[in-house]
């Protein structure tokens, strides 16, 4: 009993640090690295070097270092080199590896305390992630996953280039019903296949690496991803129409090991922090530029982007909200969950 009291008052301290110096912007001479300890930190992510989480963190890379006098490294492996998502968050609380960076819906072997961030249409504008990450359920994340898990998350980003588009080599999309009969490529995770289930559409599961071919072979008809990782696939090649449906923002934690992160002196623990907030700004930003740049690819490929009407929009939402009280959702994400996170969007 006095160990598990005693691991919540740190993990309380941890927190508090950890708000306490995102918060405090200190003059550039306050801090002294003279004694601080060398430290590297090994992070592990399986996007590749061009997509957004991967340039803010080369950027960032920089700016820790600066931060910490050359105190503390940053040594980032993309595209898998270490590990893929789910096996680098066993490698940071085993110890093999000091970070990891994985999409939220990777994390359920961890916790399933994020399982609403994939509930369709729950996010109202791209941008809003911060205000539910920062919020009193972000913090309550924080401080689950510290004391169960023993790897703190210190950032929540974008993925992908915006919402996840409709995208299909069959007809134009433009209101629910058309997805009647649409063969549509899904992961394995009963709430994606009932969502579409639910329209009328076909769910067929198939792996992210063979998509290319099931779309051009015609075991699918279409797929829902967002437009960075449509052209980063070459995925722009093998389909005809588009549709902006705006049900599904994707986001990605970025954590470190509680060991790892207690080896950082005071100064470098604010350092740390500054740069953590510097990685998500850079995040957000390289989010929306690399949506237009692949937007633009796109565009000239041919590919018809259709923007529902107001009315059109509006059904493809109320299905959205239906949604939210199937039993699919509500025996995974409690209703009060939900309600907070649409409330903190408010």
């Amino acid at each position: 009993m006095f160990t598990d009291r005693l691991a919540r008052v740190r993990t309380g301290m941890t927190l508090v640090a950890l708000a306490a110096m995102a918060a405090i912007t200190l003059p550039a001479h306050a801090a002294d690295f003279s004694k601080s300890p060398k430290i590297t930190l090994r992070l592990t992510s399986a996007s590749p070097p061009g997509m957004e989480d991967s340039k803010a963190l080369t950027d960032t890379v920089e700016y820790l270092k600066k931060a910490t006098g050359g105190t503390v490294v940053l040594q980032p492996f993309y595209s898998s080199a270490l590990f893929d998502e789910i096996a680098g968050m066993g490698a940071v609380q085993s110890g093999l590896i000091d970070m990891a960076v994985s999409c939220t819906c990777n994390m359920t072997k961890q916790t399933d305390a994020m399982l609403f961030s994939d509930v369709p249409y729950l996010w109202k504008q791209m941008d809003n992630g911060r205000q539910v990450w920062d919020g009193p359920i972000g913090v309550e994340i924080r401080k689950d996953m510290t004391a169960k898990l023993g790897i703190i998350p210190v950032a929540f980003t974008p993925s992908g280039g915006g919402y996840r588009i409709l995208w299909n080599n069959k007809r134009p999309i433009k209101v629910p019903a058309d997805m009647k009969g649409i063969k549509i490529r899904t992961t394995a995770t009963p709430i994606e296949q009932e969502f579409w289930k639910g329209l009328g559409a076909i769910p067929t599961p198939v792996d992210v690496a063979e998509i290319y071919t099931a779309l051009q072979q015609g075991l699918v008809d279409a797929e829902h991803l967002q437009p960075v990782w449509l052209t980063l696939l070459k995925h722009d090649e093998v389909v005809k129409y588009g549709t902006e449906i705006g049900a599904l923002a994707v986001y990605r934690v970025l954590v470190i090991s509680q060991k790892s992160y207690d080896k950082m002196d005071a100064a470098q623990k604010h350092a740390f922090a500054e740069a953590m907030k510097f990685y998500e700004d850079k995040a957000y930003a390289y989010n929306r530029s690399l949506r237009t740049s692949s937007m633009d690819v796109i565009k000239k490929r041919g590919i018809q982007l259709y923007i529902p009407t107001q009315d059109e929009m509006n059904l493809w939402r109320a299905y959205g909200a239906q949604f939210m009280q199937s039993d699919v959702v509500r025996s995974s994400v409690s209703e009060a969950t939900i309600d907070a996170a649409i409330k903190a969007q408010n």
